[in-house]
């Protein structure tokens, strides 16, 4: 991250109280934190105000860890005891909107290629996928994590760096006209959404809802940008059916970029053939084929060839709790914490089914969270779906999963179903139930936090 004071002052409206350490300031490269906990000397600490923690409370414990100055509110700077300790600070209306503008402000200095991606299920994973192609291009400055929102994008975009070559952007949303926010900070030259799914319609109202939300990047990038559409989602199709800066994937007639889905090797990892090569992305789950192909669309269209993109995706290395395969003496983990919708959940069940394994498949679910009215039918819809899965035994965790519970109860009888509202007496149970050779699936929302369960096995 190399920031200048300038570009702290372009901020409008911003106010600079900097003392002696004007002159030190403008002659440095500049870096920003908003934790006090780990910011580094030589940094700007951003006091951000959120739903539950004041980062203006913390203004002196950066300042305590040799923090360059502090970017603050008016109202925290007039309530401020200057006249006791000396303090560079940089004070704004909103520490927030300020932020937005510097990573706008910052990204417009660099014409480089930002690609933006969104969806229901598969963003972190497809963000990965792009990246690792695309490093075969250049350097590449990406979200980190899952760090896509209206805070995570703007830091994101201040990582920017003169040796970079394209840039990665995650954008998450639970709410209309946030994509468009986000938008609006990275002016995106690029777009991918992944697929359109139940996620978020506490907030969304429904399916047609969460369409509307994820494709105002399409919206955005459509007049000036170019988008890359899949086309196996019918949503999508619909929507970029007259698109003509569009590059169209998947595994449907009509797609420009398509591939042959092939059977899962020995292990349970998926494969497809493009042009009589084989891609076997190194994750499990048959659904990550159409994160993969979309990787290659895009890789496609920067001039990779087929060798490269099957060598990116083959050496893959993803973030832990996305359907992770943890094996132990006993059994194996498919670790899938890291959130839940209906959709992934089937997803991840069915890459459950195509694991081999002579023990038993054992499904562990918490609660599906912000799903709204629809929370009940939903939960109740996984529970009847589990006798295509193979499944022996299964738990619910949380008062969702009372719904899944009794579906299956009363749609399978020889599926043992149990539920809790206790994780550390379903953890006890499960242990007692383990056997040699089992297969255990553990996923969740995040609020859930169901890798205390994968923690304590």
């Amino acid at each position: 991250m190399t920031l200048a004071l300038e570009e702290f002052l372009s901020i409008p409206d911003c106010h600079a109280d900097l003392g002696d350490a004007t002159d030190r300031l403008s002659k440095q490269s500049l870096s920003v934190s908003i934790d006090s906990r780990t910011i580094k000397p030589g940094e700007i600490y951003i006091a951000l105000k959120g739903e539950m923690h004041d980062g203006h409370n913390f203004v002196e414990d950066a300042f305590a860890k040799n923090a360059a100055a502090a970017l603050v509110s008016n109202t925290f700077y007039d309530s401020f005891d200057s006249s006791q300790v000396n303090r560079p600070m940089l004070v704004v209306e909103d520490t927030l909107a300020a932020l937005q503008h510097l990573a706008n402000h910052h990204r417009k200095r660099y014409e480089i290629p930002v690609i933006a991606l969104t969806g229901t299920n598969g963003k972190t994973t497809s963000k990965e996928m792009l990246a690792a192609v695309l490093s075969r291009k250049g350097k590449i400055c990406k979200t980190r994590g899952n760090l896509n929102n209206h805070i995570g994008l703007p830091l994101t975009l201040l990582e920017i760096a003169p040796n970079h070559d394209f840039v990665v952007a995650e954008m998450g949303t639970n709410h209309f006209g946030e994509i468009s926010g986000l938008c609006k900070i990275a002016q995106p030259d690029y777009g991918l959404v992944t697929n359109i799914g139940h996620g978020h319609t506490q907030f969304l109202q429904n399916i047609a809802g969460v369409a509307r939300a994820k494709m105002e990047l399409f919206d955005f990038v459509q007049e000036d940008g170019f988008f890359f559409a899949n086309v196996d989602d019918p949503l999508i199709l619909q929507r970029t059916a007259t698109c003509f800066n569009c590059l169209r994937y998947g595994f449907s007639e009509g797609s420009e970029i398509t591939a042959k889905q092939l059977s899962s090797d020995s292990d349970g990892y998926p494969r497809m053939e493009i042009e009589d090569v084989i891609i076997k992305p190194n994750l499990a789950g048959r659904h990550n084929l159409s994160n993969a192909l979309a990787a290659v669309a895009v890789g496609t269209h920067f001039g990779l060839d087929l060798k490269e993109l099957k060598a990116a995706l083959e050496s893959l290395s993803l973030p832990a709790k996305r359907l992770q395969l943890l094996k132990r003496d006993r059994y194996t983990l498919l670790d899938d914490t890291y959130n839940a919708n209906p959709e992934s959940t089937l997803a991840a069940l069915a890459t459950l089914r195509d694991l081999p394994t002579s023990g038993k498949r054992i499904f562990v679910l918490g609660d599906m969270l912000e799903l709204g009215p629809q929370a009940a039918t939903e939960h109740a819809t996984i529970g009847k779906a589990l006798v295509d899965y193979d499944i022996s035994l299964f738990y619910g965790l949380g008062p969702c999963t009372v719904e899944a519970v009794n579906a299956c109860k009363a749609e399978h009888k020889h599926i043992v179903a149990r539920h809790f509202d206790d994780k550390a007496a379903l953890i006890k149970s499960l242990k007692a139930a383990l056997a040699l050779d089992d297969l255990v699936l553990i996923k969740g929302s995040r609020g859930m936090k169901m890798e205390d369960i994968v923690q304590s096995l």
